[in-house]
């Protein structure tokens, strides 16, 4: 296994320094130990996902080109918001906490670690199907649902439940659509409707070309 020296090191330099700066910044509230578990552990994956040159919140099984911008600029926005309102809730917030100090926070600690189980299980899959693409977009709704549970907050709950979710549900919607439309494709060129992994990548790259063909002729 070869190693991005330049990546890696990068990528250990952020998990350090963030390490330090939110130990830092929420030591001094109180019920900020779980939250702050929670912050580094999410860290170290987003690192992770850097590293492996993962999208972080689309999936794997249809090619960047194809993914819808506007979603994916929409879906980042609300992320980095959510990480923002969930420290902000430590720091100047605690009225909006949810209580129940540890218990709902471990709830969060521990929907992460499901979530990035999940997702690490579906990237390690050759094909993509809208069953896995399904499973994918549950991860990604188990996810931002932690933030609201690890940071122990009423307005991100309301804001994960209003925003976060129907997001969720636009992208997986619109990668299955895509899904369904390669998949026809594929079945318009072979005689079987099963597509077989080696052919898998090559049969996308037709498909993108056709797809380049068709728009240039619009």
């Amino acid at each position: 296994m070869r190693i991005h020296w330049k990546r890696f090191i990068w990528v250990i330099f952020i998990c350090l320094y963030t390490a330090l700066f939110f130990y830092n910044c929420l030591r001094p509230y109180n019920n900020w130990f779980v939250s702050y578990i929670y912050t580094m552990i999410l860290i170290v994956w987003l690192s992770v996902e850097y590293y492996e040159k993962h999208l972080f919140f689309q999936s794997p099984f249809i090619p960047l080109d194809l993914h819808n911008t506007v979603l994916r600029v929409l879906f980042a926005l609300f992320f980095y918001s959510s990480f923002v309102i969930g420290i902000a809730t430590i720091v100047w917030w605690p009225k909006y906490k949810v209580g129940l100090y540890p218990l709902i926070h471990i709830i969060g600690v521990a929907a992460l670690i499901y979530s990035v189980y999940l997702r690490r299980a579906i990237f390690s899959r050759k094909l993509g199907t809208t069953a896995e693409i399904s499973r994918f977009y549950i991860s990604v709704a188990l996810f931002i649902a932690s933030l609201a549970f690890g940071y122990g907050s009423y307005f991100l709950l309301l804001y994960v439940i209003i925003i976060g979710f129907p997001l969720v549900f636009l992208q997986y919607i619109f990668e299955k659509r895509q899904l369904i439309e390669f998949e026809r494709f594929v079945h318009s060129k072979q005689k079987s409707n099963k597509i077989e992994a080696k052919d898998y990548e090559n049969f996308w790259q037709k498909y993108l070309t056709r797809k380049i063909k068709k728009k240039a002729k619009e």
